[in-house]
């Protein structure tokens, strides 16, 4: 655990010097969500219409930065959300063996898991679970997270869902009041039908 930590300390302490040194140039990634996305990411504008794949009740909120948000129908008088991003793996020497196993589209577990942790911990939440899935024919890596009640406001269930499309890593992520399978069977489905050529359209 401690030489993966040095590993991968060294990796990012190497990246930032090959920015600095203009290597890479500093545009090339930006942080959305304690996710970092591309800027040249395709255009992630959904039509509410379920012609193209939105569950019943979903509907697009907005869309910036190469993320695009959901409001979902209230159930039982709660409105839920949704958000889709696309997550750039960091960069370092090709994995294999038991590592490759451990990741999807190049991005490792470990490192989506740490996303989340530090998403949690701004939000005063924690990770209660994680686990590698197959929905729809695709290898999804999905964490489950919770933030307390606040406010007169009921405790948050987050389902966070990584998986290769086309090429990319996708983030989808859900925030329901309290444990909600019916957005959970909505959000596996929406994986399963997603496709980047077709929801990148330009609309």
């Amino acid at each position: 655990m401690m030489r993966r930590r040095q590993a991968l300390l060294a990796r990012r302490r190497a990246l930032l010097m090959a920015r600095r040194n203009g290597t890479i140039p500093a545009y090339t990634q930006r942080t959305v969500g304690n996710h970092t996305t591309a800027p040249t990411a395709p255009s992630l504008a959904v039509e509410t219409s379920n012609s193209v794949g939105l569950p019943n009740g979903w509907s697009s909120a907005n869309s910036t930065d190469g993320a695009t948000a959901f409001r979902i129908a209230p159930v039982n008088g709660v409105e839920s959300r949704a958000t889709l991003s696309v997550v750039t793996p960091t960069t370092g020497p090709q994995p294999f063996g038991r590592e490759q196993r451990n990741m999807v589209g190049g991005a490792s577990f470990s490192d989506l898991r740490r996303t989340v942790i530090d998403r949690m911990i701004s939000a005063g939440g924690w990770v209660v679970n994680d686990r590698q899935r197959e929905i729809g024919g695709r290898k999804v890596f999905e964490v489950i997270a919770q933030t307390p009640s606040e406010n007169g406001k009921p405790e948050q269930v987050w389902n966070f869902y990584f998986t290769e499309i086309a090429g990319r890593v996708y983030s989808l992520t859900t925030r329901t009041a309290g444990s909600n399978t019916a957005v959970a069977a909505d959000a596996e489905k929406f994986i399963s039908t997603f496709s980047a050529d077709s929801q990148g359209k330009q609309k």
